[in-house]
C-alpha cells in the first residue's frame, strides 16, 4: 500500500475478516489503522467487527476452526449458532474506536461515499488489464 501511495495511486482498505475470540481486540485494530494511516490509505470500509456466516460458508468455517484453534468452533456455535452475522462481542467499543481514528487520520470511513469514490475514480486511474500493455 505505501508503494501505491508513493506512486500517487489512492488506496481503500476493506477491514475483514475480523474474527471474535482470535483477532477481535483493541491492539490489533489500533494496529490496523495504523498501518493504514501511515500508508495515506483514502478510506476503510468496514461492516463490523466480525464476519458473515451463510449456509455452506459456515461449515467450511467451522472445519478450519477445527484445524487451527481447537475446541474454537463449539465456543462459536454455543455462541452464534446458525446466526448470520457474527460480531464480535466487543464490535460496539471497537467500531467506536474504528471510527475515532479514522476522524482524528482523515480516513473516509463512510462505505457509502468510499463506494462512490470507487465508482467516480478518473479513468487514468483505473486499474489496467493485463492485456492493456
Amino acid at each position: 500500500m505505501k508503494i501505491l501511495r508513493d506512486n500517487g495511486i489512492p488506496t481503500v482498505v476493506w477491514l475483514s475478516p475480523i474474527l471474535p475470540f482470535i483477532n477481535d481486540t483493541e491492539k490489533n485494530i489500533k494496529g490496523l489503522l495504523n498501518y493504514c494511516k501511515k500508508a495515506n490509505v483514502y478510506g476503510i470500509i468496514c461492516f463490523g467487527m466480525g464476519p458473515y456466516s451463510t449456509d455452506g460458508n459456515r461449515e467450511y468455517f467451522y472445519k478450519k476452526l477445527d484445524n487451527h484453534f481447537l475446541k474454537l468452533k463449539e465456543k462459536y456455535i454455543s455462541k452464534y449458532g446458525n446466526s448470520y452475522g457474527i460480531n464480535s462481542q466487543n464490535n460496539e467499543k471497537l467500531m467506536n474506536l474504528f471510527h475515532e481514528e479514522c476522524e482524528k487520520n482523515n480516513i473516509v470511513h463512510n462505505n457509502k461515499e468510499i463506494f462512490n469514490f470507487l465508482r467516480e475514480v478518473p479513468e487514468k486511474d483505473v486499474q489496467k488489464n493485463l492485456f492493456d500493455f
